[in-house]
């Protein structure tokens, strides 16, 4: 938290170590997420997914993201979703910001798309690493981009590194 509050600016060598440590985390394999409406009518695993049906937060961001809105490559698999974080989050040009998301501590980083937008995709990946729960929350091509950041559910912004 040090780095968060601002209290000691971390050296590179202790950035890079925690964001090993956060690409590493992934999302997180024992949770189950609601498929909900946004997922309803879609075939997983050869099955069409219903409004109540539990999928792993791993499978149901990447039907979100990349299925469904078509932000990554056409025909990008699940491993290459989670590929595709692992690269963003350990990409040198990728920024790196401590906030708070609804209170909660996080670690957020964001890099320019580039080969991995989409037909619908953006011109920016954000992964949010969530401190408490030890594991990604989301990964995703925001539709304002860095606005994003600026949303009022999110506050104590300090950036670690900027994206280049």
């Amino acid at each position: 938290m040090v780095a968060a509050t601002g209290t000691r600016r971390l050296s590179v060598a202790e950035l890079q170590l925690v964001l090993e440590h956060v690409a590493q985390a992934g999302f997180d394999p024992t949770a189950l997420k609601r498929t909900g409406g946004r997922l309803a009518g879609l075939v997983w695993r050869g099955q069409i997914l219903r409004g109540n049906d539990r999928l792993s937060p791993a499978e149901a961001h990447y039907l979100r993201h990349v299925v469904r809105r078509h932000e990554w490559p056409p025909g990008t698999t699940l491993q290459e979703y989670l590929d595709s974080i692992r690269n963003v989050v350990l990409d040198p040009t990728s920024g790196v910001l401590t906030n708070r998301y609804q209170g909660a501590w996080q670690l957020t980083i964001v890099r320019r798309s580039g080969g991995l937008e989409g037909p619908a995709g953006l011109a920016w990946i954000m992964v949010d690493y969530r401190v408490a729960m030890g594991h990604w929350m989301t990964a995703f091509q925001p539709d304002n981009g860095l606005g994003v950041l600026r949303r009022p559910e999110r506050t104590d912004l300090r950036w670690l590194r900027h994206p280049t």
